[in-house]
């Protein structure tokens, strides 16, 4: 009778997970790119260059790369569900194949031996407290696309259901950016441990107002990095958002201030203690009249000034999130991904400096739908470092002659070939200001342009 009974149960089990298997829906998304760029001054291979010597004459750059990007879903039930995304390619060039296999442009954060690499993977679980999030997230887009890129983040996130009332919601989440736990320092026989609290951690409170007019929200982070051992540093930030719509005029904005310290008060070298303190802004407005679309916006990030100690460029100089971000592209040189002025999305050959300097900006733009196909695109734009300094040649930071960046003048369409795929091109001219001189009176500053096309399928 106990052999009966436990066939039973082994076959009630086997039937039980064979149902719970039949139930899970899978659903897939992604998309296909491949865009070709020239550069007419190329910043030896690592995106534009408006400068060049007496006797030098700058050589253009033309190159072709591709991405692609896969979404599986899984909805294990009512209440979980998986989700990622897999890039076999990742803004590869065509040509930089080794041995066959795909490589990376050396930006990316994916693998460098090749592109195939899981960018994100993360559980969403409808908990009774509110929907919870696990894994390696989506960390780009939060409120404008002003300042953010194509990032993810490893972190615990909660939406508390019992925190959310009417139009307002809120978000908790903790992310790990770097994990020295087990990591040393040393060779041979002399090797110690890293202390557990030497990584990089930032905690994050957001409060969320929506209607149907407008999306707003504000931000508080805490950024614990103990990356450095001699310096207690504790960067914070504050930003607020909103995307209001009447009618047919719509205003977009976003601030956020960077404050803290970095204290070395423990290293055993004297070092002066600093200050975080900087600002960065954008707002536009704009209009949807019938099939025309004018906008005006206004950027700023404070630079940092020539000497002093205290932090004050808002515009971070090294890693994905450097500049004004590569989600971010109101112009296609000065802010476009292929450039390295102002984002660095594929290159960074010149964000450092331009980071540091920060940025004034205005531009107009304007779309108009001439069909559900064809849509034309213009903008001008006028910019300006917020503070006159520049990298030299030797990666010293020194005063600029000038702090015009310039002006650009773009075009561009865009052209829906199927419902799933478009093709687009965009041309952008830099009447290049004198700031690209850097301290050399003896440089010339050389306007740029730059011209893409892409094809896109979505799925």
């Amino acid at each position: 009778m106990k052999k009966v009974l436990s066939t039973v149960a082994a076959l009630g089990l086997i039937a039980g997970l064979a149902s719970t298997a039949s139930a899970v829906e899978f659903k897939m998304s992604g998309k296909y790119l491949v865009e070709g760029a020239y550069l007419s001054d190329s910043n030896a291979g690592n995106g534009i260059k408006p400068t060049e010597t007496s006797t030098a004459d700058n050589a253009s750059n033309a190159y072709w790369l591709h991405t692609f990007e896969i979404k599986p879903t899984m909805v294990v039930n009512d209440k979980i569900s998986m989700s990622s995304v897999i890039r076999l390619a990742d803004d590869t060039f065509w040509g930089s194949q080794t041995s066959g296999d795909v490589s990376s442009t050396g930006t990316k954060v994916g693998g460098t031996a090749g592109d195939v690499y899981v960018h994100q993977l993360y559980m969403d679980y409808a908990s009774p407290i509110g929907k919870m999030r696990f894994g390696r997230t989506p960390a780009g887009t939060y409120g404008t696309s002003f300042m953010d890129y194509d990032g993810r983040g490893d972190r615990i996130m909660l939406w508390p259901s019992f925190l959310a009332s009417g139009p307002v919601t809120t978000l908790f989440y903790f992310q790990k950016s770097t994990d020295n736990n087990y990591a040393s320092v040393g060779t041979g026989s002399v090797v110690v441990n890293n202390a557990s609290d030497a990584d990089s951690t930032k905690y994050v409170a957001r409060v969320y107002y929506n209607t149907d007019s407008l999306d707003s929200g504000i931000e508080y982070a805490f950024m614990n990095n103990q990356l450095v051992a001699a310096a207690n540093d504790a960067k914070q930030s504050l930003t607020v958002y909103g995307k209001y719509k009447m009618d047919n005029l719509f205003a977009n904005a976003e601030a956020v201030h960077f404050f803290g310290s970095k204290d070395y008060d423990h290293a055993l070298v004297a070092t002066a203690d600093q200050d975080y303190d900087s600002w960065a802004a954008f707002v536009q407005v704009g209009a949807k009249i019938d099939a025309l679309t004018p906008s005006l916006a206004f950027v700023y990030a404070e630079g940092q000034k020539l000497g002093e100690n205290d932090i004050q460029n808002a515009l971070t100089t090294t890693g994905a999130s450097a500049g004004t971000g590569d989600q971010f592209e109101l112009l296609y040189i000065l802010t476009g991904r292929h450039t390295g002025i102002l984002n660095n999305d594929i290159f960074s050959g010149n964000t450092a400096s331009a980071s540091v300097a920060g940025v004034h900006a205005l531009v107009a733009a304007v779309d108009y739908a001439v069909s559900n196909q064809l849509t034309l695109h213009g903008a001008i734009g006028w910019a300006k470092a917020d503070e006159k300094v520049y990298y030299n040649n030797v990666g010293v930071l020194t005063a600029a002659l000038d702090d015009s960046y310039g002006w650009e003048y773009n075009v561009g369409a865009a052209y829906k070939l199927l419902d799933n795929l478009t093709y687009e091109a965009h041309f952008g001219y830099l009447d290049a200001g004198d700031y690209f001189n850097g301290n050399s009176a003896t440089d010339i500053t050389k306007n740029v342009y730059v011209l893409t096309h892409s094809l896109t399928m979505t799925f």
